[in-house]
């Protein structure tokens, strides 16, 4: 042990990092003689060690012995930083206001300041500012929502109901992707754990969420999509992982606790539940699985309510005292502008009604969606324009229908004089009909518009079902009837078909469409019975493996396998998603138009509304595939457009709560702020 005097002479100040001065009297040793004379008394200064040159470390060991902890920051930055960091929250909520390019700068220099082991620095950003590949994230991450919901088993509708991305809301969208780098090159310190570069990416988002919680700014992390879809969409290497897509914007919440958490989904373990000591103590990470579970389990959304000072939305048709709505709906380009803002409008509307938060539940979102379309919350009174597209089918010879063809014109000319079921409810409600021969074999029915393109479609088993010519003519047919429609001056369309055996065709072009087994999608259509079912499912996949080699486009899908009333109701949609007009979708057949028409115009998917999900199992794989929920589930089998006019109901009922609800200030009701705050309101 060195003695207390050589300790102290240890402490002295090192004079640039040479020997300890020597002074008269000291009794120490005299210093080592390393072969430059070193002269005492001040007969030669000492050499000074050189300036330590910019961007390294001026500091030396004994000074950092002296003060191990003088690297830290002051206390009001520490202050600051566990402010940030205890604040940063995953924001699903934005205004439309825009960011500024400095601040944005700021927070992707943050992120490039990130750590990254080896200094490989994978992190790679694509700042997206356009509404329309925004729009394109948006369907691609609530089809994979609807994909992930069944895994929640009874949690499904708890899951559903959460609010998971502001993808459009959001004025940017950041997709931060890793860049694998070359094979074969060597990246120090990733050889043994390649993942690091992921990792390092992990902490590039961290930075700029963190910089963005200090500036005010609002981010969310979704991540319900495939790396395929984003590749694809924005272009990206394969070697390249798109880890996150950052929703970027003002936020239009403040929530003081995590947004799963105030909702009753999961609540944030105690820290002793997550740190081991030494090494992993089986115990404690099985204690914190199951602290988990009890708290995905435990607890629901309260009754809590908010409050904003001074304020009161009214509604009046239409027209909000706001100015965010407006009374016509806006022509497209109008609409893609302002598309947040009249969502935002409708939020702000909702949160000041008489009703816990949420409380209407999927009738929240029905307005807003119905707001992004028109410009304005859903009408009281809705001027629906109901379109029915009828069609026969060639392979009705192979038994795919338990119905002769005839029936297709008997039900149509049934439905012409308001005898079916989408007849009556048409009736009943005051909504146009229009009931459209588009292929039905023979002539046709008194009072059902003729728009016939051909008497049925060919055997798809055996060859193509339409000619190119035929497919365009019968989309062209849909277009000319949905705007005859809009220009009559509905408010938003339903889509309905007729055509005996077209469930068949139906599963042929969602096959094809999606790449899928056929089995998986034929059902028993109008109530088909077990041997029927199985010559269904022959002919369809007949026709499936015959011509998936060739239709590999849209358009190649529909002369492949599809039917005329499907080409006519794919064209209905684009129209209607010209002039911004919402489309109700009724079942199967409709969907798979939808599908078809999405895949030719993406920006089509912006105006759909799924009516219902009928008992047709591909019906179910067609909407996750849509990102579509349904509003209805009723095991309807009707087809026709019937489950699309019971749902117009729907819209009418939420524009009624909308424009009849008392708000929280109008109506002289108390807020509990502590409850709401405990919700996460704003």
């Amino acid at each position: 042990m060195p003695s207390e005097r050589a300790r102290s002479v240890e402490r002295q100040p090192t004079n640039g990092g040479g020997p300890p001065p020597q002074r008269d009297g000291d009794e120490t040793r005299p210093p080592r003689d390393d072969g430059t004379r070193r002269e005492r008394d001040g007969d030669a200064a000492a050499p000074e060690r050189p300036a330590t040159p910019a961007g390294f470390d001026p500091t030396r060991p004994a000074e950092r012995a002296a003060d191990p902890a003088g690297w830290r920051l002051a206390e009001p930055a520490r202050a600051a930083l566990r402010e940030v960091i205890g604040g940063r929250r995953d924001i699903r909520r934005f205004r439309p206001d825009p960011v500024p390019d400095e601040l944005l700068r700021k927070l992707l220099e943050a992120a490039h300041m990130a750590p990254s082991v080896g200094l490989m620095q994978p992190w790679r950003f694509i700042v997206v500012r356009s509404l329309e590949t925004r729009r394109a994230v948006r369907r691609i991450a609530q089809r994979e929502r609807l994909r992930q919901a069944a895994r929640f088993a009874e949690r499904a509708d708890d899951f559903l109901d959460q609010k998971i991305e502001g993808i459009v809301e959001a004025p940017l969208g950041i997709c931060v992707c890793c860049d694998n780098g070359e094979p074969g090159v060597e990246v120090l310190g990733r050889g043994t754990i390649p993942e690091t570069a992921q990792l390092s990416v992990a902490c590039a988002i961290q930075n700029l969420w963190l910089t963005a919680r200090a500036e005010g700014l609002g981010v969310g992390w979704v991540s319900f999509y495939r790396f395929a879809d984003l590749r694809r969409l924005l272009g990206i290497p394969e070697r390249v992982d798109p880890l996150a897509w950052l929703c970027v914007g003002w936020p239009d919440e403040r929530p003081p606790r995590p947004g799963l958490e105030a909702a009753g989904w999961a609540q944030r373990l105690p820290l002793e539940a997550v740190v081991m000591e030494e090494r992993w103590q089986p115990e404690r990470g099985r204690a914190a699985r199951a602290a988990m579970r009890q708290g995905a389990g435990a607890g629901g959304r309260g009754a809590a309510t908010s409050s904003k000072a001074g304020a009161r939305v009214a509604v009046a048709s239409a027209v909000t005292a706001r100015g965010a709505f407006t009374s016509a709906p806006p022509a497209m380009g109008v609409v893609a502008a302002s598309e947040a803002t009249a969502q935002t409008a409708v939020r702000d509307l909702l949160d000041e009604l008489v009703k816990p938060p949420r409380g209407l539940g999927r009738l929240e979102d029905l307005a807003t969606r119905w707001a992004a379309i028109t410009g304005g919350p859903p009408p009281e009174r809705l001027r629906l324009g109901v379109l029915v597209a009828c069609g026969d089918h060639g392979h009705l010879q192979h038994g795919t229908s338990l119905f002769e063809q005839r029936v297709s014109a008997e039900v149509a000319a049934a439905a012409a004089r308001r005898q079916t079921a989408v007849g009556a409810l048409a009736a009943a409600l005051d909504h146009r009909l229009i009931v459209a021969d588009i292929g039905l074999a023979g002539p046709t029915p008194r009072g059902v518009l003729a728009r016939k393109v051909r008497e049925g479609t060919r055997d798809m088993t055996t060859e193509r079902a339409l000619k190119t010519g035929e497919v365009e003519a019968a989309i062209e047919q849909g277009r000319r009837l949905a705007a005859e429609l809009v220009a009559s001056g509905v408010q938003a369309i339903a889509l309905g078909e007729i055509g005996i055996g077209n469930t068949a065709t139906s599963s042929a072009l969602a096959a094809l469409a999606l790449d899928a087994d056929p089995d998986a999608l034929v059902g028993r259509g109008a109530a088909m019975d077990a041997p029927g079912l199985e010559r269904k499912r022959r002919a369809v996949r007949a026709a499936v493996e015959r011509h998936r080699g060739a239709a590999r486009e849209p358009l190649q899908w529909l002369e492949a396998v599809g039917g005329l009333e499907h080409c006519a109701l794919c064209g209905a949609l684009l129209a209607a998603a010209e002039a911004r007009v919402p489309v109700l979708l009724d079942g199967f057949a409709v969907g798979t138009a939808a599908l078809v028409a999405c895949a030719l115009q993406p920006s089509s998917w912006e105006v759909l509304i799924a009516a219902h999900r009928s008992t047709e199992p591909g019906h179910a794989l067609v909407l996750r595939e849509l990102g579509l929920e349904p509003l209805l589930e009723l095991r309807l089998r009707a087809g026709e457009g019937a489950g699309a006019v019971l749902a117009a109901r729907l819209v009418e009922a939420t524009g009624a709560a909308l424009a009849r609800m008392a708000t929280f200030a109008g109506a002289s009701v108390t807020r509990n702020p502590r409850a709401w705050r405990a919700e996460g309101g704003h």
